[in-house]
């Protein structure tokens, strides 16, 4: 039955204003059945989450709920100056704020790290998904906020990996974009605009990238992808002063507080000698190494061997200069996240988050999804332990033989990439 006035195949005003409204924000032409899946995928994916919204672990109530009791009773912003918790400041502040709503801590922290899934998707559906297909979109954006590593991470743990995710997978996107944008303010038309404002690709790349890492230093992971981006589109060498100088940025809350400069400057070092253990239920290259006697030097020798070996990498596909397609993005950072977390030691059960997220571009190739499942499934066997109460004693081993297969695998991939072999045509 349609509404009154309202031809066969035509819209109704309503439904003309709300996808004139998508297609204006969006840039895609979304039609009611689109709108009607987006909406039902966000209101199951929201009650996904407030089903574990009162779970406590751990690491919130030893870490998160008592540094923000800290604040309190510093009265909130007082507290930056003294020496609480060990994440980062832009972390910090944002416990600061929480500190000052008047509710359980555990609401707000998981209520921003639900809501940041969904920017989340927003941004991994853009890079991952190909711009000319709105259903793929579609399906991409619903896909990442129905997988289980994320809903477990802020929806249940408490974490806040996806912050700096969001930052990377916008710099992945942004490098795949003209060497300068035009944003045009005042009209919807070039002609119509006010003003317009002219940047370039490689500043705001590299102001993500300085944002991720004022968030998280697992941003390094991805250095040889953001290497290799730098040299094939020549970006500008004084650019990369964006990633210290965002941080910096960053710190002034902390400095205005009264907190020593030197001590906010050296946080990352000072959390690299936090944990002993070799890996910390993640399995990888030292679940098969059982002499503690030379632990250190087995690890420092896995270190300048990965750090070696990406130098390799990096110069081979320098020389393979070739257009910068979001198949080649997604692959090298899954395979750079996935190798450096085989070889660094220290690693925790959270650190190949972004790998998870940008193997989805296999989402759209049936032959190859068994990549992001066996992705997942690991996952949830290292987090298993902690979220779940099993015991991941024994799976060590065997899981850490898997992530090697899977890493091989990927380094295929990206080997027949840039030999120009389709990915319909590959082996596995």
């Amino acid at each position: 039955c349609l509404p009154h006035g309202v031809a066969p195949g035509q819209r109704s005003k309503g439904d003309n204003m709300l996808t004139n409204f998508l297609d204006h924000k969006l840039g895609k032409k979304y039609n009611t059945f689109d709108l009607l899946v987006l909406f039902l995928i966000i209101a199951m994916t929201i009650m996904l989450r407030l089903w574990f919204i009162d779970l406590q672990f751990p690491d919130y109530t030893i870490c998160l709920k008592p540094w923000v009791e800290q604040f309190r009773s510093y009265g909130g912003f007082a507290g930056l100056k003294y020496n609480i918790g060990n994440y980062t400041p832009a972390y910090m502040h944002l416990l600061m704020l929480i500190s000052y709503f008047d509710v359980e801590p555990l609401y707000v922290i998981k209520g921003v790290g639900i809501c940041l899934d969904y920017v989340l998707a927003i941004v991994a559906a853009k890079l991952i998904a190909p711009e000319d297909s709105k259903y793929k979109q579609v399906l991409l954006f619903s896909a990442v906020l129905l997988l289980p590593t994320v809903i477990s991470n802020s929806g249940v743990w408490g974490q806040c990996d996806n912050i700096y995710t969001i930052f990377i997978l916008t710099a992945l996107y942004i490098a795949m974009k003209e060497k300068t944008l035009t944003l045009h303010f005042g009209g919807k038309k070039v002609k119509e605009a006010a003003a317009s404002f002219v940047i370039r690709t490689d500043t705001l790349v590299l102001f993500c990238i300085g944002c991720a890492f004022s968030f998280k230093l697992q941003t390094v992971f991805i250095l040889p992808v953001l290497a290799v981006i730098f040299l094939w589109n020549n970006y500008r060498l004084r650019t990369l002063l964006w990633i210290p100088g965002v941080y910096c940025i960053t710190l002034i809350p902390s400095l205005i507080a009264g907190r020593p400069l030197k001590e906010l400057l050296l946080l990352y070092v000072s959390q690299a000698g936090t944990h002993a253990e070799l890996q910390l239920k993640y399995p990888n290259i030292y679940s098969f190494w059982q002499f503690d006697a030379l632990a250190d030097r087995f690890g420092q020798f896995c270190i300048v061997f990965c750090a070696a070996s990406l130098v390799l990498f990096v110069y081979y596909f320098y020389h393979k200069k070739m257009e910068l397609t979001r198949e080649f993005l997604c692959c090298f950072t899954a395979f750079s996240v996935l190798y450096i977390t085989f070889f660094l030691p220290h690693m925790h059960d959270r650190y190949a988050y972004i790998a998870e997220i940008v193997m989805l571009f296999y989402l759209f190739r049936p032959r190859k999804l068994w990549r992001p499942v066996v992705a997942q499934l690991l996952a949830l066997a290292t987090y298993g332990e902690t979220l779940f109460w099993f015991s991941y004693d024994g799976m060590e081993q065997p899981a850490a033989l898997v992530r090697l297969f899977l890493l091989l695998v990927l380094g295929i991939d990206l080997l027949q990439q840039t030999k120009g072999v389709q990915m319909k045509q590959d082996l596995l």
